[in-house]
């Protein structure tokens, strides 16, 4: 089964990786002014100067559910499971 994960780059910046989709992890990540998923690869993660945290992806998700930017609906869903451990069987690496 895919476990979420927090990930941090050098800037202090965090994004949740909260899902995986085909080749893909769908990534929490701010944009645009509120909280939103993007689709990355995990080379482009890397690119971006991410690197695995040992933060709670459960407390990341119940904070970034609370961020006064907003948050979007499709990263509202998968944050609700991550902070309820919640994690169906679908996301899980192929």
């Amino acid at each position: 089964m895919f476990q979420p994960s927090v990930v941090i780059n050098q800037h202090r910046q965090t994004a949740l990786i909260a899902a995986a989709q085909g080749r893909k992890l769908l990534v929490i990540k701010l944009g645009a002014g509120k909280l939103t998923v993007t689709a990355a690869s995990l080379e482009e993660i890397r690119r971006q100067g991410y690197a695995v945290s040992d933060y709670s992806p459960k407390l990341a998700a119940i904070s970034y559910l609370q961020h006064g930017a907003g948050v979007s609906d499709r990263a509202r869903v998968l944050l609700e499971k991550i902070a309820a451990n919640d994690y169906p069987a679908s996301l899980s690496l192929q």
